[in-house]
C-alpha cells in the first residue's frame, strides 16, 4: 500500500511537471503569434486574399495557433489540479470557461488552415471569374462567422481569467503572481474587445504594447510554478 501511494505521488509529480512545460512553451508560442503578422499584410485588408495560401509566415502562425491551445489547457490543469482542493467551485468554472476557449479557438483555426487556405484560397488561382467570386464570397462568409467566434472565445477567456485569479489570490510566492498576472488579464481582454468590436483605436495600442509583454510572462510563471510543485 505504500508503495502505491509513493507511485501515485510520483506520477502526480510527473504530470505536473509535464504540465508546467507545456505552460513554458506557450510563453514562446504566445510571443510568435503576436510577432508573426508582422511579416505579413494587415489582417483586415489580407483576410481573402489568396497570396495567404502561400505565405510561410501566415501559415506559421495558424499552426502555432492550433498547437499553442491544447498546451496552454494543459498549464491551466496543471493550476486548477493544485487548487482543486482550496478552490473547487472557483477553479473548476474557471476551467470550465478555458475548456470553452480552446475549443471555440481550435475549431476555428483548424476551419482557417483546412477550409479557407488549403481548399478555397488554393483553388482561387486556377478558378474562372464566377468560381474566384464564390470562393471570395466564401472565405469573406468565414471570417465573418469567425468574428462572432472570436467573441465568444474572448468573453470565455475573459471568465476564465477571473476565476483563475479569484482562486489564486490567497496564494503565496508564485502562486500570488499568477494572480496579479491573471487579473492584469481581465483589463487586456476587455481592450481587446472594445478594440477589435467596438473601434476603440487606443485600446489596441495599449494592446499592442502590453500583450507581448505581460502574457508570455504569466505563462512562463505558470510553467514554473507547476514545475517547482
Amino acid at each position: 500500500m505504500h508503495r502505491r501511494s509513493i507511485e501515485l505521488v510520483h506520477d502526480e509529480r510527473l504530470v505536473m511537471q509535464l504540465c508546467g512545460i507545456a505552460a513554458m512553451v506557450t510563453a514562446l508560442t504566445t510571443f510568435l503569434l503576436w510577432l508573426l503578422p508582422k511579416f505579413y499584410p494587415a489582417f483586415e485588408q489580407y483576410a481573402t486574399a489568396p497570396e495567404l495560401h502561400d505565405n510561410i509566415f501566415y501559415i506559421s502562425r495558424q499552426w502555432v495557433n492550433l498547437f499553442h491551445i491544447p498546451l496552454a489547457i494543459a498549464g491551466y490543469f496543471g493550476l486548477a489540479y493544485t487548487l482543486r482542493e482550496r478552490e473547487p467551485a472557483k477553479v473548476c468554472l474557471g476551467m470550465l470557461w478555458f475548456l470553452i476557449w480552446g475549443i471555440v479557438e481550435m475549431m476555428g483555426v483548424s476551419g482557417i488552415i483546412f477550409a479557407v487556405n488549403r481548399n478555397w484560397r488554393a483553388k482561387f488561382q486556377r478558378a474562372d471569374t464566377i468560381g474566384k467570386e464564390m470562393l471570395q464570397s466564401s472565405i469573406s462568409e468565414y471570417f465573418a462567422i469567425w468574428d462572432g467566434m472570436f467573441f465568444v472565445l474572448l468573453i470565455s477567456f475573459l471568465l476564465g481569467t477571473t476565476f483563475f485569479g479569484w482562486a489564486t489570490w490567497k496564494g503565496n510566492g508564485l502562486e500570488r503572481w499568477l494572480s496579479y498576472f491573471f487579473w492584469m488579464a481581465v483589463p487586456l481582454t476587455l481592450l481587446i474587445i472594445f478594440s477589435r468590436y467596438f473601434g476603440i483605436n487606443w485600446a489596441g495600442g495599449i494592446v499592442g504594447i502590453i500583450y507581448p509583454i505581460l502574457q508570455p510572462i504569466s505563462r512562463f510563471v505558470l510553467g514554473l510554478h507547476l514545475i517547482k510543485r
